[in-house]
């Protein structure tokens, strides 16, 4: 009877060890299916809502309190953090310099908790301004979901979109 305890157990204890190593040796577009499985419509709209709120406090000129609400994600620790004082400086430069005067969201695309795109075309000088076609540029944002809450990081260069991997959910508006 010993023998068949120790077998159950030790059969049991492979079963879960081997289950937990599964997961680290998914693939990307396994990780990828799993996050997006997990994903209903209200997490679809709460995160564009997310983006487009900050998107209008914007065209509104209130840089300071969209940067206030930004984080920064570490992927490999999985931790939202504070923006760094380079990068809040950056980021007041930039939207000083590119107001948003209008925007449109180009695009948005779920891939894992901490890498998510949503893409806007924004609008800084009007055709009027310019003296022919109104001046844009591109901005995105990396909204994570961490304890099931959508926060709002930004995208930076290092961090830029990996095209390759959008698979199906890639949404053109």
């Amino acid at each position: 009877m010993k023998k068949i305890g120790f077998l159950f157990l030790a059969m049991a204890t492979i079963l879960v060890v081997s289950s937990c190593s599964n997961k680290k040796s998914q693939t990307r577009e396994e990780q990828i299916e799993e996050f997006r499985g997990m994903l209903t419509a209200s997490d679809t709209t709460q995160m564009l809502q997310l983006c487009d709120n900050a998107m209008e406090l914007l065209k509104g000129k209130k840089i300071d309190e969209v940067i206030a609400s930004l984080y920064e994600y570490n992927d490999s620790t999985q931790e939202l953090t504070p923006l760094s004082d380079e990068l809040k400086g950056r980021l007041q430069r930039q939207f000083n310099r590119f107001p948003v005067l209008n925007y449109e969201r180009k695009y948005y695309s779920f891939m894992l908790e901490g890498c998510n795109d949503v893409k806007y075309e924004i609008t800084f000088a009007t055709a009027e301004q310019t003296g022919g076609a109104p001046a844009t540029t591109m901005f995105m944002f990396n909204p994570v979901k961490v304890d099931d809450q959508w926060k709002l990081c930004v995208k930076t260069q290092d961090k830029a979109i990996d095209e390759d991997k959008q698979l199906e959910m890639h949404k053109d508006l």
